[in-house]
């Protein structure tokens, strides 16, 4: 498997906007909502795709994928050639904004359930606002999770962008080619865990339900 290039981007950003953390007893789960704005230097961006993959926008059978991870799941890719003209911030986002493109099913992994809520996207000039919710459960269906059990909740806004080589046989989805971030390239270690340098995510030494306070959003370093 080839190992994906990754990528900080220039004028890309993320910003807390405001959020909150409930415990839902009837459900068994603890969940949140948070609202971030999202920024893109659309110059910046066509010119890093460019050295990655020539001409990136100018093909319609190239794709695109935000990778979302703490905010929603997006279910798969979207083609270039699904908008006309992508010129700027606002053709772009509208490859990936659609509620469709996004899960919101209970998953299982080794440790919790898990659920995304459909993430809500408003455009306000050259940003993108997302308010996104996750609910978490323990893998013991009878049992209220507790907010120790929660992993480390991290932030991410990256773009996926994927390759179509129509010519190549056997090809029939395009493949990544880079992935680019508003964090740095290299890792810190968060409580046990490898993020990026920069990454946005909650200050578990004041969890707790209620409000989430700017000052409880942290970037890792």
């Amino acid at each position: 498997m080839v190992e994906r290039i990754y990528r900080k981007l220039e004028g890309m950003g993320l910003k807390f906007v405001s959020g909150r953390l409930e415990q839902n007893t009837q459900e068994r789960t603890i969940g949140y909502t948070v609202t971030f704005d999202m920024d893109l230097d659309f110059t910046h961006f066509k010119h890093m795709a460019n050295q990655y993959i020539p001409n990136y926008l100018d093909s319609r059978a190239n794709a695109i994928r935000p990778e979302l991870d703490g905010l929603a799941g997006h279910n798969s890719y979207n083609l270039l050639g699904e908008v006309e003209n992508i010129g700027g911030n606002q053709a772009l986002f509208a490859l990936f904004t659609s509620p469709k493109n996004y899960n919101d099913q209970w998953a299982t992994g080794p440790k919790r359930w898990v659920r995304y809520g459909k993430p809500q996207f408003v455009q306000d000039g050259q940003k993108l606002r997302v308010t996104a919710r996750r609910d978490f459960r323990s893998l013991d269906d009878t049992a209220q999770i507790k907010l120790g059990e929660l992993p480390v909740i991290q932030f991410h806004w990256e773009l996926n962008l994927l390759q179509s080589d129509l010519a190549a046989p056997g090809v029939t989805a395009p493949v990544t080619k880079v992935v680019l971030m508003y964090m740095n390239e290299d890792f810190v270690e968060v409580e046990g865990e490898q993020l990026f340098r920069g990454t946005l995510y909650i200050d578990r030494n004041r969890l707790g339900f209620g409000n989430i306070a700017p000052d409880q959003i942290l970037a890792a370093q």
